[in-house]
């Protein structure tokens, strides 16, 4: 597999939020978002590659087995994803995963839960690929859908996430810099409470600015 990063932070955003947690980021993502502060992890040849036993003895190192978050990049786009995801199931009490969903989830075990992240027309003309398998997603108990949204987004948010189980459905205001992440994140509130959706935080973005290793 080719990692980007190993880190060991809270987790900043979804239901999670808050929680410490040891990251591992993989390399290799094409979805393109316009607004992506990770754009180092892009490109699959850079990064580094890690055999799964090496991999596992590295995270392991980091901290307590307590919350695992796979993140990238594109894990579904990482052929050593689901070992790797099998593996952390059996070690770490709750394993998260990041995911922009352009794949169906590959495994269903008790302590791996979803954090799908679907993508609105406005990020990349991608978009429709990260909706492709919305009813998979949806129908996953252990699956949520954290939209990221912007002053604009608002008539293809409401379009598109209807469909969605209610419950299931969080905003999360995009935003690289306090000030547009606030005025983001507002927009986000205000239909959350409309909507009956739920808002995520970007905490790692407000204590420590959109940096690696947070």
């Amino acid at each position: 597999m080719r990692v980007s990063e190993t880190f060991r932070s809270l987790q900043g955003e979804g239901p999670s939020a808050g929680a410490p947690a040891t990251f591992v980021r993989f390399q290799g993502c094409d979805v393109g978002c316009a607004w992506c502060d990770t754009r180092y992890t892009w490109d699959p040849r850079l990064g580094r590659e890690v055999a799964l036993a090496d991999l596992l003895t590295e995270l392991d190192s980091l901290a307590p087995r307590d919350l695992l978050v796979i993140t990238g990049g594109e894990p579904l786009a990482v052929d050593g994803f689901p070992d790797l995801a099998a593996a952390a199931c059996d070690r770490w009490t709750r394993v998260e995963v990041e995911t922009s969903g352009i794949h169906p989830p590959p495994l269903d075990r008790l302590n791996l839960f979803w954090n799908w992240s679907p993508k609105l027309p406005s990020a990349t003309p991608h978009w429709q690929d990260t909706w492709a398998y919305a009813a998979a997603w949806a129908g996953d108990p252990r699956a949520i859908a954290k939209i990221v949204v912007g002053k604009l987004d608002e008539p293809d948010l409401l379009r598109l996430a209807w469909r969605l189980p209610r419950e299931k459905v969080w905003l999360m205001g995009e935003g690289m810099t306090p000030a547009a992440l606030r005025a983001n994140s507002e927009l986000a509130a205000a239909i959350c409470l409309r909507e009956g959706w739920r808002l995520s935080p970007r905490l790692h973005v407000w204590l420590w600015g959109a940096r690696r290793g947070v």
